[in-house]
């Protein structure tokens, strides 16, 4: 897809937007469907649309290091590698492992929190493999943090001349350790569940971060990063004319 400026704009594009779901999905667990949304739906969007939206992400950082012609970037290439190892190991989590428990991830913490008896029996039964998606989830949220701590590491290293120098690092990096202690949050909420128990106090807290703060700083994020992309691209293209 074009150059490291064009897939850092459509990136933004598709992260943007799963954030912006993620508040709207919130919205409308409180307040009931809209036609044919709900915030299940949404739920679903929100689930796949940052995978491809991540991708992209490596993609342009990869593209960058090629277009700055350099041989080798350790701390880039980590951020590729590592942004592609997040996108495998998220649909692991969110797509294959919950086929092991009968259901499918939505479902599954519809159960844990008390709205599917029939979804919570099957999650006690494979409480195993609820268990390895709690870790894969927190390793997933985790891997994020730290691959954005690696960008904000590259973001004070670049070079005036690179559109990394513009990236909203600080933001990201709010963002993503907001969202990855939230994680922790709801999965300690969540695990005296499985094991017959009652809903931790942490969840509120982590729910609220997990689906609404971190959301809110990484929409700024990624508005700025889209406008980042977009002013590059234009850049590039007048370069081209002159």
């Amino acid at each position: 897809m074009g150059d490291s400026a064009t897939r850092l704009f459509w990136a933004s594009v598709l992260l943007l937007a799963t954030n912006l779901i993620w508040i709207l999905a919130v919205a409308l667990n409180l307040l009931g469907p809209l036609g044919p949304l709900s915030a299940g739906v949404l739920g679903w969007v929100a689930l796949s649309a940052d995978l491809p939206g991540v991708a992209l992400l490596a993609a342009a950082y990869a593209g960058l290091t090629r277009e700055q012609e350099r041989t080798s970037n350790r701390l880039r290439s980590a951020i590729v590698w590592g942004f592609v190892g997040w996108v495998v190991l998220s649909a692991y989590w969110r797509f294959l492992l919950p086929l092991t428990t009968g259901t499918d991830v939505q479902d599954l913490f519809a159960g844990l929190l008390g709205a599917n008896p029939g979804t919570l029996a099957l999650a006690k039964k494979a409480w195993a493999s609820v268990e390895e998606i709690f870790v894969a989830w927190i390793a997933a949220a985790g891997l994020f943090f730290v691959l954005h701590l690696l960008i904000a590491i590259d973001y004070r290293r670049a070079s005036d001349m690179e559109w990394v120098k513009g990236v909203p690092a600080y933001a990201w990096l709010l963002g993503t350790g907001l969202s990855f202690v939230s994680t922790i949050l709801i999965v300690a909420a969540l695990l005296p569940v499985l094991g017959g128990g009652f809903l931790g106090s942490t969840f509120v807290g982590g729910a609220i971060g997990k689906l609404l703060e971190a959301p809110y700083i990484l929409l700024y994020g990624y508005d700025s990063s889209l406008q980042l992309g977009r002013a590059a691209i234009a850049a590039k293209r007048k370069a081209g004319r002159g």
